[in-house]
C-alpha cells in the first residue's frame, strides 16, 4: 500500500499537496529541494532521511509526490552531485513536461563556471558543451551567461585580487520605503535625528578598515543602500569627506554612489559628488510609468527622473547607470517595453534589469497576507499564474534583445530565490547590461567573489577570501541601525579576527585619533 504524505494544515484547510524527499544522510538535500521549488512552486517540499541506507554505498533517493511514489534512483559510487541532480532532473522534466531555463544549476552566481573556466584557457565550445550537456542549461541561457563571464574576465581576468580590496559602505536610510523592498532600510525623516550618530559609527568603522589596506590596492568603493543620497546635504557631505580622509582614493580605479532615487538628489549633492571625483551614479526610475511609480510608494515622478539625469550629464557624469524592474504590479509588456524605449532614449551607460520577487519583509507580501489572505502563495499553491508571473519571461528577453540591439552587452548576473512561494516564475534572474568601456568592476568582484570586499555600516556583510586556501570567511554587521550604533565597538573586533591592523601610514593627531598619512605614500 502506498503510503500517503503527510498532511499539511494550510490556511484553515488540510492540504496533502507535497512533495516528500527521501536520502540518505541529508546529502545534497538543498539542491534537492531547489529543484522540486522550481519544477513545483505550488507544493510544500519535505526531506528526510532513511536510516536503512546510512551504511549502503553509493546515493539512493527516492520522490513521493501527491502521496505518490514516482521516482527512484540509485546512484553506484564513485558519484557526484551533478550525476544525482542530472537523473533527477531528466525524470522531473518527463513527469513535469517542462524544462528549466537554467536546467539543474541551483545557485545564485551561474557564471562562476564559465569564468573559471576562461581563466583555465578552456575553449568557448568546451564551456557551451559543458553548460548544455552536463548542466541541462537551455542554448539561451548557455550564450548569456558565457557572455557575461567573457567581459568578466576581460574586465577582471588581470587583476592581482589576493592584493586587492574593495570597499562597501551602506546607508540605510530612503526617502520613502518601496512596496516591494524586503533590505534593512529606514525612513529618512524618522531618522534624521540620527544621521550623524550613524555616521559616527561609520568613522569608526571606516578609520579601522582604512588601517587594513597597508600594502592592499584598493580596486572600488561603492557607497549603497538603502539610498545613500537620502542623507541630508550636510551629512552627505560629510560621507563624501569621510571617503577622501581615510582611503587612498588617487589608486581607486572606480568610485560608485548608488544616488538611486530622484527625489533624494540635490543639486548640492551632484556637485559634491563631482568635486570628490566620484566616477559612477546610480539614477533608477524602476519604471517610467506614473501609475506604477504611484503603487510602489516612490515619491518621484516620471518628470523627476529625466530632470535629475539631465543635470547630471550636465555636470559632467559620464557613466551613470539606470535600474529597473521586470513583472512590476498591473504592468504589462508594453508598459515594459515602453519604459525601456524611454530609458534607451536618455542613454544611459548601462541599465540593470531586475525581477521582482516579492520577499516575506516586503510591505506587498504584507499587503497581500492582510488585504487577500496571501492570495498570490495561495494562486500559486493552487495551480493559478497570475499575469504579472505570465509576463517576466517575456520582458526578461525583451530587455536583452532590446538592449543589446542598443549597445548594451550583458556584463554581470544573479540569480533570486522564491523562498515566499509567491511567483510561479522560477527565472528570477538579474541582469546588467552596459556599454563597452562602462562596466561597475565592484558588481563583478562582489558578485563572482574574486577578492575581498570589506563591508561596513549596518547589514554590511563582508567576504574575506583566503585565496591560498581556497576559503571566505563572512563577517556580518548588525542590520538594526540603533543596534550598529550601539555596537560598533563589537562589529570592529568582528573584522579584527580576519584583518591584521597595520599603522605603518598612521599619524597621530593632537587628540590622539589616527588619521591617514595618504599624501606622504
Amino acid at each position: 500500500m502506498r503510503k500517503k504524505a503527510t498532511e499539511l494544515k494550510f490556511r484553515g484547510e488540510m492540504k496533502d499537496i507535497m512533495i516528500q524527499i527521501t536520502i540518505k544522510d541529508k546529502e545534497f538535500s538543498y539542491d534537492m529541494t531547489a529543484l522540486a521549488q522550481a519544477f513545483f512552486p505550488e507544493k510544500k517540499c519535505v526531506i528526510q532521511e532513511d536510516e536503512k541506507w546510512r551504511g549502503r554505498d553509493g546515493y539512493t533517493v527516492c520522490w513521493e509526490i501527491d502521496g505518490e511514489r514516482v521516482f527512484e534512483h540509485f546512484e553506484p559510487s564513485p558519484y557526484t552531485k551533478n550525476d544525482v541532480k542530472r537523473q533527477v532532473y531528466d525524470f522531473l522534466c518527463q513527469y513535469a513536461k517542462k524544462k528549466l531555463p537554467w536546467g539543474i544549476l541551483t545557485g545564485v552566481r551561474p557564471a562562476k563556471i564559465p569564468l573559471r573556466m576562461l581563466a583555465e584557457g578552456r575553449r568557448e565550445e568546451e564551456i557551451i558543451c559543458l553548460l548544455q550537456q552536463e548542466y541541462r542549461c537551455s542554448p539561451e541561457k548557455t550564450a548569456l551567461v558565457l557572455d557575461v563571464a567573457k567581459r568578466e574576465y576581460a574586465l577582471a581576468g588581470g587583476i592581482d585580487h589576493e592584493n586587492s580590496r574593495c570597499l562597501y559602505i551602506g546607508i540605510p536610510f530612503c526617502p520613502s520605503i518601496c512596496a516591494y523592498c524586503s533590505f534593512s532600510s529606514y525612513p529618512a525623516g524618522q531618522y534624521a535625528g540620527r544621521m550623524d550618530a550613524y555616521l559616527d559609527a561609520i568613522e569608526q568603522e571606516l578609520s579601522y578598515v582604512a588601517k587594513t589596506l597597508a600594502g592592499k590596492k584598493l580596486q572600488a568603493v561603492y557607497i549603497g543602500g538603502g539610498t545613500p543620497t537620502a542623507l541630508h546635504d550636510q551629512a552627505f557631505a560629510r560621507l563624501l569627506d569621510m571617503v577622501d580622509q581615510y582611503l587612498p582614493m588617487e589608486e581607486v580605479a572606480e568610485y560608485t554612489v548608488e544616488a538611486g532615487r530622484p527625489d533624494s538628489i540635490s543639486e548640492e549633492k551632484l556637485h559634491g559628488m563631482k568635486e570628490h571625483r566620484v566616477s559612477r551614479i546610480s539614477i533608477n526610475p524602476q519604471s517610467m510609468k506614473q501609475h506604477t511609480l504611484d503603487l510602489l510608494g516612490r515619491k518621484h515622478s516620471v518628470e523627476d527622473v529625466k530632470r535629475v539625469y539631465a543635470r547630471a550629464r550636465e555636470l559632467g557624469f559620464d557613466n551613470i547607470n539606470m535600474d529597473l524592474i521586470a513583472g512590476l504590479p498591473e504592468e504589462t509588456p508594453a508598459d515594459f517595453k515602453q519604459t525601456l524605449e524611454e530609458i534607451v532614449r536618455m542613454e544611459p551607460d548601462s541599465v540593470t534589469v531586475h525581477t521582482l520577487v516579492i520577499k516575506r519583509a516586503s510591505q506587498m507580501r504584507r499587503e497581500q497576507m492582510e488585504q487577500g489572505n496571501g492570495r498570490r502563495e495561495e494562486d500559486c499553491r493552487t495551480g493559478t499564474m497570475l499575469k504579472e508571473n505570465r509576463c517576466i519571461a517575456a520582458m526578461q528577453d525583451e530587455a536583452e534583445a532590446f538592449l543589446r540591439e542598443h549597445g548594451y552587452g550583458p556584463y554581470y548576473m544573479y540569480r533570486q530565490k522564491n523562498k515566499a512561494f509567491t511567483t510561479w516564475n522560477t527565472n528570477q534572474e538579474n541582469v546588467a547590461y552596459a556599454k563597452p568601456g562602462k562596466e561597475c568592476l565592484y558588481n563583478i568582484v562582489m558578485m563572482e567573489e574574486l577578492e575581498t570586499v570589506l563591508a561596513l555600516g549596518s547589514g554590511g556583510s563582508s567576504k574575506i577570501m583566503f585565496h591560498e586556501e581556497n576559503r571566505m570567511e563572512r563577517v556580518e554587521n548588525v542590520k538594526n541601525v540603533e543596534q550598529y550604533i550601539e555596537r560598533i565597538d563589537e562589529m570592529i573586533r568582528r573584522k579584527q579576527k580576519f584583518l591584521p591592523d597595520t599603522k605603518l601610514l598612521y599619524a597621530q593627531k593632537s587628540n590622539g585619533t589616527e588619521v591617514p598619512r595618504r599624501k606622504e605614500v
